[in-house]
């Protein structure tokens, strides 16, 4: 069954409306939207007074990723575009839900209203009884948005479909933790910034993800979201710096690898922090993430090269060569054992960019054979824990 949204977006703040407010590098209203649509909304209605130029950017934005978002300047209007629906989610005006409490909502039965307890803290919201607020998410269907259309015109009309809800003895759905945020000062948006940073953290992918790569990411985030910064820039600079990186290394430029092969790491990591918080697909991403693979294999292969022609010894380049094979085939290892299902890799494991950040003390210390000697070593010994852990789960 098709699933449409009508998110309203009356209120002004400081001459625009609150739904353009700047949120996480983006708008208000892209957060809103993009959650509904995860959730299944197929027909996005934005619901205004009056067609604000605040709004073009953002809602351009929108219709670039595929969200085909129509614009309604009457309830009429959006009646016209919503009678048939069978199910449509309503949206309070600055209203920001998690996406698991949407989820909830847009799986419940027809009608059903999202509520709140009537407490202090959740003053901001509308009261509809003597124990409960409407959290500022609803259920209806397209028929009591054109019967609200036709009693009240234009004057409040959000108000007024939730107060016939209400009366035709609505599901009311608790939702707990998830309290909705509403935006309407600017404590209220850092609030819902810091929830969408805390959402966007994910489990480490090693040693180097969870002390230095992730951590560099978050403390950049803020500087990312003021200047609008798309995921799509960090994701590329990363894969852009890692080639570059290898191709340095073949060269015989050592440090013009290694730095901007570690710059990768974070920078990989930014833009998969900003793509889940701003829930906007990063064009390219697995050929992204296979590039920064070849600028590190790259990079390993040419530090082997200049070693061995810097000493006349080719077993540099050999070593270089078993570290890049120990790296497919640990790979290939972790998938089997992922798909025998034992669950999350040790953080020890050697991944691609733990290497780089293993070498910087040998570089540091000018002893760069022995770095590669070291990170080969490690590369085969998480390859042979990783083997014997995968054929006690065979057997």
């Amino acid at each position: 069954m098709t699933l449409a949204a009508l998110v309203a977006a009356f209120d002004v703040e400081a001459g625009a409306p609150r739904a353009a407010l700047p949120l996480a590098g983006v708008t208000l209203v892209e957060h809103q939207i993009r959650r509904l649509a995860s959730a299944g909304a197929e027909r996005p209605i934005l619901l205004v007074e009056q067609m604000a130029p605040a709004l073009a950017a953002p809602l351009a934005r929108l219709r670039a990723d595929g969200i085909a978002v129509k614009v309604a300047t009457s309830i009429a209007a959006a009646a016209d575009l919503l009678a048939a629906e069978p199910r449509v989610l309503i949206l309070a005006d600055a209203c920001l839900p998690d996406r698991a409490l949407i989820e909830r909502i847009a799986i419940a039965g027809v009608p059903s209203i999202a509520v709140v307890l009537d407490l202090p803290e959740h003053a901001a919201f509308e009261r509809i009884d003597a124990e409960h607020r409407w959290a500022g998410i609803a259920l209806l269907d397209g028929r009591r948005i054109a019967e609200v259309a036709q009693m009240v015109g234009d004057w409040d009309p959000i108000s007024t479909m939730l107060r016939s809800a209400v009366q035709e003895t609505a599901a009311r759905i608790e939702v707990g933790r998830d309290v909705p945020v509403l935006a309407g000062s600017s404590e209220a948006l850092h609030a819902a910034e810091a929830r969408l940073v805390a959402a966007s953290r994910e489990a480490a992918r090693g040693w180097s993800d969870r002390f230095l790569e992730a951590p560099i990411a978050e403390a950049l985030l803020p500087q990312l979201f003021a200047r609008s910064i798309q995921p799509s820039l960090p994701a590329l600079l990363s894969a852009v710096l890692a080639i570059g990186g290898g191709l340095a290394a073949t060269g015989g430029y050592r440090w013009l690898a290694l730095v901007p092969l570690l710059l990768a790491g974070p920078l990989a990591r930014m833009g998969q922090r900003l793509s889940l918080i701003q829930a906007r697909r990063v064009p390219g991403a697995s050929w992204l993430a296979t590039a920064r693979l070849a600028g590190r294999g790259l990079a390993g292969l040419g530090l082997g090269w200049w070693l061995m022609r810097g000493d006349g010894q080719w077993g540099w380049l050999l070593t270089a060569g078993l570290l890049v094979g120990l790296m497919a085939a640990l790979f290939a290892a972790r998938g089997i054992v992922a798909w025998l299902g034992d669950g999350e890799d040790p953080e020890w494991l050697a991944t691609p960019a733990a290497l780089g950040w293993a070498l910087l003390p040998f570089g540091l210390a000018g002893l760069w054979g022995w770095g590669l000697g070291a990170i080969t070593a490690y590369a085969g010994a998480s390859f042979g824990w990783t083997l014997v852990r995968a054929l006690r789960l065979a057997r």
